[in-house]
């Protein structure tokens, strides 16, 4: 089963990278969306293959849906990253 990623987790994954990056959160809107990527499901099947491909799929999305006021393609990543040795 592929975890899920709370809003609220990633709060505290992009307050720490604000602070490192001097940059703000633009949209909690897109953070919140992004934070649902990684645990999607369709009729309770994980739309994502295990961790890895979720973790892929939530960088993606925060990269598109811009979430701060910059470096979101290096928040992205940074995401990514963490939610796969979070969950490995």
């Amino acid at each position: 089963m592929t975890p899920a990623l709370t809003p609220e987790q990633l709060l505290l994954i992009a307050d720490e990278f604000c602070a490192t990056h001097r940059v703000q959160i633009r949209d909690f809107g897109a953070l919140v969306a992004a934070a649902a990527v990684p645990g999607a499901r369709i009729a309770g099947i994980p739309v994502h293959e295990g961790v890895a491909a979720s973790g892929r799929a939530l960088a993606e999305a925060v990269t598109r849906l811009e979430p701060m006021s910059d470096h979101n393609r290096e928040f992205g990543e940074a995401c990514g990253r963490l939610y796969q040795i979070l969950h490995s």
